[in-house]
């Protein structure tokens, strides 16, 4: 790392933001009343009190340029671009470097747009040794950081106050850095703010906030490519409290965080998160949370994309929150040492289209309020299952939907449905896992239904006051290799549509059984197959 001529061991002995010592108590003013002033500052120490770049109202297109290895501007108070004119500019390059010990400011006045910063080069560097706003009042202000340069501050701001609107920062290219020691805040008090980071970009911060208050909303931030990484070390909120704000991690860019929240307080309703393309990733080392409190939040994995959470994802947390949704059409959702919970106090939907769910427990307590889409792809629970709402469907017109039982308990209070009339779905019970059934299990309910099925290698299946009706109208399939199944009706009726492959395990039919069906073979080609009559008829 280079040194930052005659400030550098004092700057780098603080984390950048020790007080600098100025040699002259004045102020550097580009463009002091008039426009289209440029300033180059291309070696040594250059000491102020303040830099103004833009002062007056009337001044605009003003420039003022650090460049080269071994150029300083230090100052002891704040830096402003665009103080009270528009459209000026400060440019960091070829290594300059620009130190403040206070603030920085793009756009500082509220009617004052369009002012910009970029930080562009291996070690070209900004440091801000207090925050830095990018729209303190005014709108359409940017900040660029680029080919390996670097900005440092303790907090920071994309649109503070209620008027700055639309302001932006990009983040882009490998070594590239955006370092906040506390807060980084995308729309703090306004709307149409945007961070972006791509092609290997980072920004490291304590909490993020995309959508501070009631008043922010449509503020945005991307993350884009491979190595672009945005991390949080304490927390990413995606409305903290306002609306239609969002996150998008694509084309396999990574965001880290210790909890997620996605509508974090009443006000705070249709905010999103899309994870999407290959090795894009979502990775929250705690809790993640669809509506904490707030309504119509959604989080959407696609395309290859995945989220990890290490504890618990709550959808609906609060009594006051609804009709938030997580979507999986392609990709993976993992909870590891935690739970789903599904409209845990409130209203809340899981839809799963495609991809991969990896639970340790699946909840879905909360009655009507609670609802599992189930449509495709593969949910593999390892520990509890528990359904208390409306039936559980695997497969209602989609296909290829597979719910494992991996070890663990899995109750459903209703009926489950496999492949009510989608095809070629499945129910796996695996690895000494146990599901029971509160009333009846339906393999192809309906005549569109086909080669949807029942596995049980190892566990128990129990449908304890009702059937197993194996192609009640389409064509499905009941297999059993290991383990138990307990019935009280056991129905094969839909003739060679309803197939019982029995080669291994016991069933148990305490009522009713009819095999209408192929001959019903205790032991086909295995060995240790068990049919127990317990009562009943058994045709």
């Amino acid at each position: 790392m280079k040194q930052i001529p005659a400030l550098g061991a004092a700057l780098c002995a603080a984390a950048f933001f020790a007080p600098v010592t100025p040699l002259a108590a004045a102020d550097l003013i580009v463009g002091y009343l008039g426009s289209s002033e440029t300033e180059n500052l291309t070696s040594g120490t250059n000491s102020y009190n303040n830099t103004y770049v833009g002062f007056s109202a009337a001044s605009s297109l003003n420039t003022l340029n650090v460049l080269n290895f071994g150029t300083l501007l230090a100052n002891s108070g704040s830096v402003y671009v665009g103080y009270g004119g528009s459209r000026n500019r400060l440019v960091i390059s070829n290594d300059g470097t620009v130190a403040n010990v206070a603030d920085g400011f793009i756009g500082y006045a509220a009617t004052r747009s369009n002012n910009s910063v970029l930080v562009t080069g291996t070690d070209s560097l900004w440091i801000n040794g207090r925050h830095l706003y990018v729209g303190e009042q005014g709108h359409g202000n940017s900040l660029v950081i680029s080919n390996g340069g670097r900005v440092a501050n303790a907090d920071g701001y994309i649109g503070n106050a209620t008027n700055s609107s639309n302001n932006s920062v990009l983040v882009t290219g490998s070594n590239s850095t955006w370092t906040s020691i506390g807060l980084l805040y995308v729309g703090t008090g306004s709307s149409g703010n945007s961070l972006i980071i791509s092609n290997g970009g980072t920004v490291a911060n304590s909490p993020g906030v995309i959508g501070s208050s009631s008043r922010s909303s449509n503020n945005s931030v991307l993350v884009t490519g491979a190595g672009s990484l945005w991390t949080n070390s304490v927390y990413v909120a995606v409305g903290s409290g306002g609306s239609s704000n969002s996150l998008v991690i694509s084309n396999g860019g990574t965001v880290v965080a210790t909890f997620g929240f996605i509508g974090f307080d009443t006000t705070s309703s249709n905010n999103s998160v899309l994870v999407t393309g290959a090795e894009s990733l979502w990775t929250n080392s705690r809790d993640l949370y669809v509506g904490r409190i707030g309504s119509g939040n959604s989080l959407t994995i696609a395309d290859g994309g995945g989220v990890f959470v290490g504890t618990n994802l709550v959808i609906s947390e609060s009594a006051g929150a609804s009709n938030n949704v997580a979507s999986i059409s392609g990709g993976s959702l993992t909870v590891s040492n935690g739970q789903i919970d599904i409209g845990k106090a409130g209203s809340g939907t899981l839809n799963v289209t495609g991809g991969t769910v990896t639970v340790k427990q699946l909840l879905a307590t909360n009655g009507t309020k609670s609802v599992i889409n189930f449509n495709g792809g593969t949910i593999t629970s390892e520990g509890t299952t528990v359904n208390n709402g409306a039936d559980f469907i695997i497969g209602d017109t989609g296909s290829g939907a597979t719910f494992i039982a991996n070890g663990g308990t899995h109750n459903f209070a209703n009926d489950m449905i496999v492949g009510n009339e989608g095809s070629s779905n499945s129910l796996v019970i695996s690895n000494g896992g146990t599901v029971a059934v509160g009333t009846n299990l339906v393999i192809s309910a309906l005549a569109g239904a086909s080669n949807n099925s029942v596995s049980i290698s190892g566990g128990n299946l129990t449908v304890s006051n009702g059937q197993i009706n194996i192609g009640r109208a389409g064509s499905g399939t009941l297999n059993v290799t290991g383990g138990m199944v307990t019935v009280r009706e056991l129905l094969a009726t839909n003739g060679a549509n309803s197939m019982i492959n029995f080669n291994g395990g016991t069933i148990i039919s305490e009522g009713t059984t009819v095999n209408n069906g192929s001959i019903f073979k205790i032991g086909d080609t295995g060995s240790g197959a068990t049919f127990i009559a317990n009562g009943g008829t058994h045709n």
